[in-house]
């Protein structure tokens, strides 16, 4: 069997309808959630809901018929799974980057204005003591994975969001893994062929009220604007959630419409379509299914210099901008040649059939696995 490890996620629906489509009866699926009802996840006849505490689960019942052990996004009380995880069970980390960069040694995922933040955080303080090891022992079973070297080597096989990414994070853990293609399907289903989109005139800003956004520096180089900034702050950290109102209300007044409810897809589509443009700061690879839709409706996305994201879409033919050399874009629509290039590029690459490409590359791995118990 093929073992999915989750938490209830927006991605999860759409994950579980793929694989059923080529390996039905074949996998079994674990929801991590301290709630019998799930915000996101709607397949609960396909799934197995799981207390998140390391100390209440069932290994046993996880690891029951186990040929490929899939997490999907490395938490703490995965990485206690993958800790106690036989070595007759292979392992595919799918990596988000929220569950990788962070514990990179030196990698700074934070502009100057946010790392001035993030620095005077009582929690950052906490996390360089030995007092947050404890905790996280205490929590889950297990430290944070920068200190789990040992059993990440439990990783068998990786799959990054982006293709340079396998390498930044297997250098970074010591790695013995070999690469998957994947990716999730977060944008099949509103793709349609030869259909152009009326734009708005708003500015579209980050994709949730996470410090890795940087929106402080955003709103450092965004000095005025003639159209509405719209920023997503409903997914997150209240906390911060609210330094990033207060901030943007006093710099825009009422050009400030931060968006704190969370949006079904056709909702949030029609938001997107408010804008011609976008602004991803960054550093780290984050929010590409949120990129993806824009490039696609025929949004201008600027991102961060800086990042992996920036540099891998521009060098596969995407138009792309930054803040720092195209300033003076921001606001402007593309032109239609622009604009008919990114749609095709992001079907040609995170269109339904590559999904499915990606899909079958995991069973395919899964269905080699067994053979190999069967025939060693």
């Amino acid at each position: 069997m093929i073992v999915h490890l989750f938490d209830d996620e927006k991605f999860v629906d759409g994950t579980i309808d793929k694989f059923e489509k080529l390996a039905a009866g074949e996998n079994r699926y674990i929801v991590f959630s301290n709630s019998k009802t799930l915000k996101y996840t709607k397949r609960t006849n396909k799934i197995n809901i799981t207390k998140n505490r390391w100390y209440k689960l069932d290994l046993n019942d996880i690891f029951k018929d186990c040929d490929l052990l899939v997490i999907h996004y490395l938490t703490p009380l995965k990485t206690y799974i993958l800790k106690k995880t036989p070595k007759n069970i292979s392992v595919l980390w799918m990596a988000w980057g929220g569950d990788a960069y962070p514990f990179f040694k030196n990698f700074n995922e934070y502009e100057m204005e946010t790392n001035s933040l993030v620095k005077n955080q009582t929690l950052t303080k906490i996390k360089k003591t030995i007092i947050y090891d404890l905790y996280s022992l205490f929590t889950y079973g297990v430290r944070t994975i920068d200190k789990e070297k040992k059993t990440l080597q439990n990783i068998n096989y990786l799959a990054t969001v982006l293709p340079p990414e396998f390498n930044l994070i297997k250098d970074e853990f010591y790695l013995k893994a070999s690469y998957i293609k994947f990716n999730y399907d977060c944008l099949s289903n509103i793709f349609e062929s030869d259909v152009e989109f009326s734009l708005g005139k708003n500015i579209l800003v980050g994709n949730s009220s996470t410090v890795s956004n940087n929106h402080l520096d955003i709103f450092n180089k965004i000095e005025r604007v003639e159209s509405s900034l719209i920023v997503p702050l409903n997914y997150g950290d209240a906390n911060y959630s609210n330094i990033v109102i207060e901030e943007g209300k006093k710099k825009y007044k009422n050009q400030f419409i931060p968006l704190t409810e969370f949006l079904q897809l056709d909702e949030y589509k029609k938001m997107v379509l408010s804008c011609n443009t976008m602004v991803m700061y960054h550093i780290r690879q984050q929010g590409l299914g949120n990129i993806f839709l824009a490039f696609y409706l025929g949004l201008r996305v600027f991102l961060n210099k800086k990042s992996i994201t920036y540099n891998y879409l521009k060098s596969i033919g995407l138009k792309v901008s930054n803040l720092e050399d195209d300033i003076k874009l921001l606001g402007i629509e593309l032109n239609d040649d622009e604009k008919k290039i990114n749609a095709q590029l992001v079907i040609d690459n995170w269109g339904n059939d590559k999904i499915l490409e990606g899909t079958l590359n995991v069973v395919q791995l899964y269905n080699s696995l067994k053979n190999n118990k069967i025939n060693p």
